[in-house]
């Protein structure tokens, strides 16, 4: 299409309204399902951002960057370097095309099927709330956004960490990334054909939930995590999760950790101590 991006685009990105669309209508275009196109970098975008990299990349980061290699494959534009004095000759006409049957490719962890009944997860455990947060952590920042913005409280800054916890890096509350990697060690022993595909959307990210304009996500204090599976991000609130997270959510509720599909949106990406599990890390 011939345009350009003036800032990048994508989880972290600057997200001009303007470069927004232009990946959004590429997206489109390759085939991908955005909901609409309005410019707003939301999380069906991030996920597609994702997904798009995961044919290429083999550790996607849900950002494109001008001029990247992201956004040179949404372009189409990969040329063959030139060489000095050359004498430049038509090309070949290309040989035609002739079809080759294709099977359909199926991901048996990130297959979709609809989420377990909230009674039958989390079973004894119960999600963190913004004022349990507050009062025994402090305030992130002083003011909240949609996108991610950094941490200003000092002494919250002093708990942090970035480590890997075994498939990948994250950054959060020190007890917090200790409790995941032991989590992750038992993905390991127990599931590693799953352990083998996993991936993170992010850990620490200060922000207000999705579409709340009042309510906290409990990533402002890196103690939440959102996981991928082959590079693709499970969609928030469409009542589906990937097979593959309901195989983890067990190993996860066994080590005290409360996973998103029982929120009121279903957010099955989203692991999150519970409320005695924080409690006795905080302890």
């Amino acid at each position: 299409m011939g345009e350009s991006l003036y800032q990048s685009v994508g989880l972290g990105g600057k997200n001009l309204r303007d470069d927004t669309l232009k990946v959004q209508r590429r997206l489109v275009l390759k085939g991908y399902s955005l909901g609409k196109v309005d410019g707003m970098c939301g999380r069906r975008t991030i996920a597609a951002i994702v997904s798009f990299q995961g044919t290429f990349l083999r550790k996607p980061d849900g950002l494109i960057n001008p001029n990247g290699p992201t956004w040179q494959r949404l372009e189409g534009a990969v040329a063959a370097p030139a060489v000095a004095g050359a004498k430049s000759t038509p090309a070949p006409p290309p040989p035609p095309k002739v079809p080759v049957p294709q099977a359909k490719r199926s991901d048996k962890f990130t297959d979709l099927i609809t989420a377990p009944p909230k009674n039958t997860i989390n079973v004894g455990l119960s999600a963190v709330s913004n004022r349990y947060m507050f009062e025994k952590f402090g305030a992130p920042r002083e003011a909240f956004a949609a996108d991610c913005q950094p941490i200003t409280n000092v002494a919250l800054k002093a708990k942090l960490t970035t480590a890997s916890v075994g498939p990948f890096r994250v950054t959060g509350m020190k007890p917090v990334v200790d409790s995941l990697a032991t989590v992750m060690a038992d993905v390991r022993e127990k599931l590693p054909e799953i352990y083998s595909v996993l991936g993170t959307a992010g850990m620490l990210c200060c922000r207000f939930v999705r579409g709340s304009t009042t309510s906290i996500s409990n990533h402002s204090w890196g103690s939440a995590v959102d996981l991928t599976l082959s590079g693709k991000l499970d969609i928030r609130g469409d009542g589906k999760v990937q097979t593959g997270l309901t195989l983890l959510a067990p190993l996860f509720n066994a080590r005290g950790w409360y996973w998103g599909a029982g929120f009121p949106t279903e957010d099955g990406m989203h692991f999150e101590p519970s409320m005695s599990l924080l409690n006795q890390l905080a302890s």
